[in-house]
Parts: structure tokens; C-alpha cells; sequence
């Protein structure tokens, strides 16, 4: 598959905004205050709904769903290809978050990590499952995908796991792996190509 110069330049920016954001959130004081005072004036004792889900059994769980899915519509190379993603953008995200990256914690939290590994698997999910689905769906799929993602965002600040520069660290981190290997201009046109195939040929008058 070949990437285009375009891909390469989102990507490449996307990364870049992501060194940024952890730069921000750990060596600049400003930024760095601001991104504890959102995270302490939110922050609340609870028991999330959502977080919790997350889990490597789930994860496998979702990676025999997409694969599945690419099977059954004749599209099993595009069922790999979203299962690969999925798993780069979380092993990636763990090899960052627990190797690469440190940061000092915060008193709120024991593990404040960068970038949250419970943002990297939803948004990872979401792309991986928008790859191998009809295009017909995947108008609807991304408003409810959106809308999961920011009650995931919500309750990631809200009750304490990660600070905002984790999270938007995570979203970014995905959207430059899914730049670079999700929605390929080969896949539009093989959609598309399908589409035609689908399509009754039309029935011209005699002569």
C-alpha cells in the first residue's frame, strides 16, 4: 500500500503535537499547572461506567470481532489490516506510556500516565471497527464512536485517572497510526468498486 505525501505530513504532525502535549504537560509550568487544575477541579470519587470494560480479554474480543467482520464481507486483508492497527496503536501506546515517556505523578493519582492506555484501546477500537465496515455504516458508526470517545474522555478527568494532555496525547497517538495504515485510498476504491458491482445494470429499450 502506498502512502501518500499528504498521509505522511498529517501523521508526522500528529506526532508532533503529541511530543508537544507531553512537553506541555511535564517541563512547562504554565501548561503544566493548567493541565492539573482542569484534572483537581473535576475530579471526583466514583466508579466509572465505562472504564472498566477495558481489559486484554476485550481487546482480544475485539480483534476476533473485526476479523470476524472482515471475513464475512469478503474482506479479510481489511480485517487484518484494522487488527494490526489495533494492536500497534495499544502495544505502542504501552512501550510510551511504561519505557519511553516519564512524568512526574500528580497527589491524585498513583499512575497519571502519558499517554492513557484507556483512551488508546477505545479510539484503537473505534478505528479498527470503522475500517471493516460497510461504508453505508460508517457515517453513523463515527457520531456514536465520537460521542463514546468523549464520555471516555470525560470520565478519564473526572474521576481521576489521567490527566487532559493524556488523553489528548492518546487521541492523537491513534490518529497518526490510523492515518498512516486505516483508510487507504486502495480500500475507497475497492468500496466503491463493490458498490458498482451491487448496483442492477440498467435495462436499455430494444436497439
Amino acid at each position: 500500500m502506498r502512502i501518500s505525501p499528504v498521509r505522511w505530513l498529517i501523521a508526522g504532525a500528529a506526532l508532533a503535537l503529541f511530543l508537544l502535549v507531553f512537553y506541555l504537560s511535564g517541563w512547562v509550568g504554565p501548561t503544566e499547572s493548567l493541565d492539573i487544575r482542569v484534572l483537581t477541579s473535576l475530579w471526583t470519587n466514583g466508579t466509572p461506567r465505562l472504564l472498566w470494560i477495558v481489559s486484554v480479554p476485550w481487546l482480544i474480543l475485539c480483534s476476533i470481532i473485526v476479523i470476524a467482520i472482515g471475513i464475512r464481507r469478503g474482506r479479510a486483508m481489511d480485517g487484518l489490516r484494522a487488527f494490526a492497527l489495533l494492536a500497534v496503536c495499544n502495544v505502542l501506546g504501552q512501550l510510551l506510556k511504561k519505557v519511553v515517556l516519564h512524568r512526574d505523578s500528580i497527589v491524585l493519582m498513583v499512575d497519571n500516565t502519558y499517554p492513557s492506555g484507556h483512551m488508546i484501546a477505545f479510539a484503537s477500537v473505534a478505528l479498527a471497527l470503522r475500517i471493516v465496515l460497510p461504508r453505508r455504516m460508517r457515517g453513523v458508526f463515527t457520531v456514536i464512536a465520537a460521542l463514546v470517545l468523549c464520555v471516555v474522555a470525560f470520565e478519564l478527568v473526572h474521576y481521576g485517572w489521567h490527566r487532559p494532555s493524556d488523553v489528548i496525547g492518546s487521541l492523537l497517538l491513534v490518529t497518526a497510526v490510523g492515518v498512516l495504515g486505516g483508510g487507504s485510498s486502495h480500500q475507497g476504491d475497492a468500496d466503491r468498486a463493490g458498490e458498482g458491482r451491487d448496483r442492477p445494470e440498467p435495462i436499455l429499450p430494444p436497439g
